[in-house]
């Protein structure tokens, strides 16, 4: 590390993004430039510690500046996201239903903006082990899907303000459950069949009351035929904003690998949930869903009829032939000018679905496409 100086009171404000970066004295990184500063306890100890930050000039204007582009908002969504479900967790949260509001509003704007940005930016953010991401990408699910309907305004956002919180109870399971091949032990089954409860008393002691948003939390694995939990509800007993939510969760987990099995492409997670329409989830809302995501949402990695691979920038006239972007030659080369792909034409037909980690390095690439 080149020179620094000691942490000053002044460098720390509880609920913004650090200036700079705070190292220990041996020079390890302890918090990156734009983390944010949780609560007054980490306040406190990193100025007791007495940690150290490079001599630079501050810049405390950038740091409140607007995220330039939609995927660079919707990827630091899911950033706030995390840290109002650590609050919640911790027991601490206050004003919840204010910044729950807030993260609403930015996927309002973003997709009032560019939908198929905002859609791409989770569609390239399906790490596992990012609990807080899928929670982000449903509700920006929910808020596009809700908008398709004409669902009325406050239930849409009561709704989505579920989305950012279902699996609230899940989280600190998420990463141990996500990479385990073995078969759920018995207190490990309990504790996922009791998560809809354990998140809905959490968000109720930080004072959230909405009848939509709690239903939806309790309710999400509620099936039609009465074979899901925790109350076996059947048919009209499973309220249509939640029948929705459960749909968009069933969607945002098959998108996600696990140990025992791969990610399933988009088009194959919108079949699976398509077959079972009627029966476990809601048949009217399952084809709405196909419909508006498409077979390929953006920001699916595709392989052409000429062997070319690109990204899927935006939704086309119809769910099978969106444009594509093309990332990578038919001979692998990668860059240049971008060329956009009409897939009704026979030799840009989209053949298949490419996991991103079949071709290292291009979520760089493929993201700079929407600025």
């Amino acid at each position: 590390m080149d020179a620094a100086r000691p942490l000053r009171e002044d460098d720390l404000e509880v609920g913004k993004p650090l200036v700079l970066p705070v190292y220990d004295r041996s020079g390890a990184l302890l918090m990156p430039q734009g983390a944010l500063v949780e609560n007054e306890e980490q306040r406190r100890m990193l100025l007791q510690r007495g940690n150290l930050v490079p001599l630079a000039r501050r810049a405390p204007a950038a740091v409140d500046a607007p995220p330039a582009t939609t995927i660079e908002a919707m990827n630091q969504l899911h950033r706030d996201v995390a840290m109002l479900h650590r609050r919640l967790l911790s027991g601490t949260a206050a004003g919840v239903q204010e910044r729950v509001a807030q993260l609403i509003a930015c996927i309002e704007t973003h997709l009032a903006q560019d939908a198929d940005a905002a859609l791409a930016a989770m569609q390239m953010q399906l790490d596992p082990a990012n609990h807080a991401a899928r929670q982000a990408h449903a509700a920006i699910i929910c808020v596009f899907a809700t908008r398709a309907m004409g669902m009325e305004a406050a239930t849409a956002r009561a709704l989505a303000g579920a989305a950012l919180t279902y699996d609230l109870a899940l989280g600190p399971l998420a990463a141990q459950l996500n990479g385990q091949s073995e078969r759920l032990s018995y207190t490990q089954l309990a504790q996922v069949r009791a998560h809809p409860e354990v998140g809905l008393r959490l968000l109720e002691a930080a004072g959230i009351t909405d009848p939509v948003w709690v239903d939806a939390v309790l309710h999400h694995h509620e099936r039609l035929d009465g074979s899901g939990y925790p109350h076996g509800l059947r048919g009209a007993a499973i309220r249509e904003p939640t029948r929705l939510l459960a749909i968009i969760d069933i969607y945002t987990a098959m998108l996600r690998p696990r140990v025992y099995r791969d990610a399933l492409p988009a088009r194959m997670a919108l079949r699976s949930i398509f077959l079972e329409r009627g029966k476990q989830v809601d048949e009217g809302l399952a084809m709405m869903l196909v419909k508006e995501l498409g077979v390929y949402p953006p920001g699916t990695l595709v392989r052409l009829a000429n062997d070319e691979i690109g990204i899927v920038l935006r939704r086309g006239e119809d769910a099978a032939h969106p444009q594509v972007a093309r990332l990578v030659t038919a001979d692998g080369a990668r860059g240049g000018a971008q060329v956009l792909r009409d897939t009704r034409q026979p030799e840009y037909q989209i053949v298949d679905s490419v996991p991103y980690d079949r071709v290292p390095g291009v979520l760089a690439q493929a993201a700079a496409l929407w600025d």
